[in-house]
């Protein structure tokens, strides 16, 4: 079942008392003044004194107000490139998730215990994983083996990706732009080992460019090319750059007109002539797909005459190392240690995550459906989904009435957005239907099992094209710190795994939550509003339902906040990117914006205002926002973030946020001028 946001608005009483807590008591009379006010710990409320740092100016750095406690306390853990309290929740959920996996492993009780234990336990098996070496991924080996030719070549590149092994390119499936009811299959640009194109030019990424081709002559030397190995990696490096240099930068990622290029067999037959399309759709599992998509025509039109200008040799020599990098865990140990040289070159780790970790994550990424039935029966309570569903409810008939305020935008306009956000719909905690894993898992056999995995996948996603878009589909399990909005559903999703403190607890204040999950559920609801998300219709289809002189003035205020973003450092001399990051920006204000007047709202008329160690309530809304997102990086990890992550990185997402909003000023007395209390300021919703 899908649960709408548009649902009617219970009581705050009710809201009070169920997805709140005590804390706050409910609405009543109007609050007198004086007497009425009550004096509590932040403990009392769902906060943490130990997290802030009293000597730092809120009005100047709050980011260091509300975090620089926990930021003095908490280290990075050496296996880790980031560390922060989504961090912390997740390693709760994985030390959950571990508990059902060794009870599994140990003693199944049933087919769904059965299949996730064998799975976990043939990760763990490593003397086993040792001793069959490149067994397990054999099938793909001789596929690279034979790619001599373009033939050869097409059938090793699809024989990877009916694995979801991205060499060349990758699919999946998503609603059909113009049309919201069709799935359609889209092939994507990919297949490069760096992080991004960017790391193939500048002398920024040097240093993670010696390091990748130093990891492409160890993972070959490993594979038996012996001295041939440096020259292959120097080609393989080579051969990778020129992808780069028709792969689309990260920025023009984000234009959706752009990113939807439709075609079918045939068009994409004049692209990349000599590619037997027919027979790769096939192959995959699709044979009639219909409408396809292409997210960069200019990709695959240049692709042909990269390859032309590659020797065969390098081409296996590429696919090679795609499918040793991609099943690393699977492979003996000096193939798993190599894959973490490079990654703690790129991300600037220094231990390995112990092996129960990676093995959890790695049936999780499996199996997410399958753990996710345990994990929620043993550890999401039942309260926790009723009390998000009126949340969200609340924030949206906030977001409903604000629509009614904004000066800029047109009627015509305004009735569009507001029947769109009326049809936004909620997935909350974990889907109504489980996805079954139709595939043997052999508890002796890891790298068997992976593929399968991986195969099950990329089935599941290539039979999509052409059929009716599942808008129930979940697409994150239920286990995960995280949450989503997507434009082409119209529908936002919550899972179980994030519905905990830092960020909700039904025994937290209203502004607690509200700050909290409540910023996490107003910035997803405003992602229908955001710079892409804007391009879509009540239905999902990318339509322009704003009149001319709105979208203008929508698009100079997203501008506004484009070119303050850009302004904000994070390593000497790099700076967000505005463009990259607008998206979640406006997110971040509009949600952010939103939750403070849902939790207004709910409090107008209290009987009692709640002064926890001296915070006002409007302060201990803004300081749960700021509890959320403490958070720290490796250098190495923030210039990753800043060339791939569409996010501003967590202190910018809280400082540059919070900046905007006159009602933060407001609550800790800024004066104007102040760094939080700037003279010049982006509004939009």
């Amino acid at each position: 079942m899908i649960h709408r946001l548009v649902a009617p608005l219970v009581g705050a009483a009710l809201l009070a008392a169920v997805a709140c807590g005590s804390k706050s008591p409910p609405a009543g009379p109007a609050r007198p003044p004086g007497p009425s006010t009550v004096a509590v710990a932040l403990a009392d409320v769902g906060l943490e004194a130990s997290t802030l740092d009293r000597a730092a100016d809120p009005c100047a750095d709050f980011y260091q107000y509300a975090c620089g406690g926990w930021l003095a306390s908490h280290p990075i853990p050496a296996d880790r490139a980031r560390w922060g309290r989504f961090n912390e929740l997740s390693d709760k959920n994985q030390g959950a998730q571990q508990a059902i996996l060794e009870r599994a492993a140990a003693a199944p009780t049933g087919p769904v215990d059965q299949q996730l234990g064998d799975f976990y336990g043939s990760c763990l098996d490593t003397a086993t994983i040792e001793r069959r070496g490149l067994d397990g991924v054999k099938p793909l080996l001789d596929f690279i083996a034979k790619a001599k030719d373009a033939r050869g070549l097409g059938a090793a590149v699809t024989a990877l990706h009916k694995h979801q092994i991205a060499a060349l390119w990758a699919y999946g499936a998503e609603a059909d732009n113009l049309d919201s009811r069709t799935a359609i299959l889209t092939l994507d640009s990919g297949g490069l080992g760096l992080p991004d194109r960017d790391y193939y030019e500048g002398e920024a990424f040097a240093a993670p460019r010696a390091a990748y081709l130093a990891h492409l002559q160890a993972m070959l030397t490993l594979a038996g090319k012996g001295k041939a190995a440096a020259t292959l990696a120097a080609d393989v490096m080579a051969f990778e750059t020129a992808l780069a240099m028709i792969t689309k930068p990260a920025v023009e990622r984000r234009d959706v007109s752009g990113m939807y290029n439709p075609t079918d067999l045939d068009g994409l037959a004049a692209m990349t002539p000599g590619f037997d399309w027919k027979t790769y759709v096939a192959a995959i599992g699709n044979p009639t797909p219909g409408k396809l998509s292409v997210t960069s025509p200019a990709y695959f039109q240049g692709l042909p005459a990269v390859l032309k200008a590659t020797k065969p040799a390098t081409w296996q020599a590429y696919l090679l190392v795609r499918v040793l990098d991609a099943l690393a865990i699977a492979l003996p140990k000096a193939f798993d240690d190599e894959a973490f040289a490079l990654k703690a070159a790129l991300t600037g780790v220094t231990e390995q995550p112990p092996r129960w970790k990676r093995c959890v994550d790695a049936t999780a990424a499996a199996l997410p459906e399958l753990l996710g039935q345990p994990y929620v029966a043993e550890y999401f309570p039942g309260e926790s989904k009723d009390a998000a569903q009126q949340l969200i409810a609340a924030i949206a008939d906030v977001m409903n009435a604000q629509l009614g305020t904004l000066p800029w935008m047109s009627e015509a306009t305004r009735v569009q957005a507001r029947g769109k956000l009326a049809k936004i719909e909620a997935l909350v905690g974990y889907p109504d239907v489980w996805r079954v894993y139709d595939f043997t898992v052999d508890r002796t056999n890891f790298a068997g099992n992976a593929l399968a995995a991986m195969a099950f996948e990329g089935r599941r996603q290539a039979a999509k094209g052409g059929k009716p878009y599942d808008r129930s589909e979940w697409l994150m399990p239920p286990f995960i710190v995280n949450a989503y909005y997507n434009p082409n559903a119209n529908n936002t999703a919550l899972p179980a795994g994030i519905l905990q403190p830092p960020f909700f607890g039904k025994d937290r204040s209203i502004a607690a939550n509200l700050g909290g999950i409540g910023m996490v559920v107003g910035h997803e609801l405003t992602h229908g509003f955001d710079d892409q998300g804007a391009q879509y219709d009540a239905d999902g289809n990318q339509r322009n339902w704003w009149q001319p002189d709105d979208l203008t003035q929508f698009q100079a205020k997203g501008q506004c906040l484009a070119d303050m973003y850009s302004t904000f450092e994070t390593l000497p001399g790099k700076h967000v990117n505005g463009a990259l990051t607008l998206g979640e920006n406006i997110a971040d204000l509009g949600g952010i914006k939103h939750a403070f007047l849902a939790y207004r709202k709910l409090r107008a008329g209290a009987d009692k205002a709640y002064v926890a160690d001296g915070l006002s309530e409007d302060q201990q809304f803004f300081v749960a926002v700021g509890q959320a997102w403490c958070s720290k990086d490796r250098d190495e990890e923030a210039l990753r973030r800043l060339t791939v992550d569409p996010h501003a990185p967590p202190k910018w997402r809280v400082n540059g946020a919070l900046r905007n909003l006159p009602q933060f000023a407001a609550a800790f007395g800024c004066k104007a001028g102040a760094p939080m209390a700037p003279t010049a300021t982006c509004t939009i919703w």
